[in-house]
């Protein structure tokens, strides 16, 4: 999800502001179960996808 808007400095120039927001509920996507039957850890799930991001960013056009 993203927000962008561009404020007028002077004629030719502008600054753009954008927000970016991913996994905004911050919902648990959990990874696949290790399948490997000789592993300690079979059957056990070890990975997940990122929490929450937001990132903000400045651009300067000329």
């Amino acid at each position: 999800m993203g927000l962008t808007r561009a404020f007028q400095v002077r004629e030719k120039q502008s600054i753009e502001f954008r927000a970016e927001a991913f996994n905004v509920p911050n919902l648990v996507n959990l990874g696949n179960p290790t399948v490997n039957f000789t592993s300690a850890t079979f059957g056990q799930i070890l990975s997940a996808t990122d929490p929450r991001i937001l990132q903000l960013a400045l651009k300067y056009v000329f």
